[in-house]
């Protein structure tokens, strides 16, 4: 028999409660991960989780676990454009500094 998502997350819950483990209902992030044509399917009054009967837990359509970030279709575009929005910063971060502290010094923090 198929488990409904709702009864899932309550036993999560109750999972993390019986190992007095806390979780931030505020900091989750649920996700649905399936084809555009299945996501689209879903009702919205299933698109997001209750837990507990007063903690809703909204989807998004990127969510970040260990620093991945997912989104539905489970494809790295998001992952891809953070890492590089991360490598740009740094390479501005260095272009600002390079006049400050010389060539020698610069060369060593590149190839770092």
């Amino acid at each position: 028999m198929k488990q409904q998502p709702r009864s899932c997350v309550t036993d999560v819950s109750h999972w993390c409660a019986a190992r007095r483990l806390q979780h931030n209902c505020d900091k989750i992030e649920g996700i649905w991960i399936g084809s555009k044509a299945a996501i689209n399917k879903l009702k919205p009054e299933n698109r997001s989780l209750t837990v507990n009967n007063n903690t809703t837990i909204k989807t998004k359509d990127v969510a970040r676990d260990l620093g991945v970030y997912f989104d539905t279709e489970l494809s790295i575009k998001q992952q891809i454009a953070e890492v590089a929005a991360a490598c740009f910063y740094d390479i501005r971060r260095l272009r600002q500094i390079r006049r400050r502290v010389g060539q020698a010094i610069t060369t060593r923090l590149v190839l770092v």
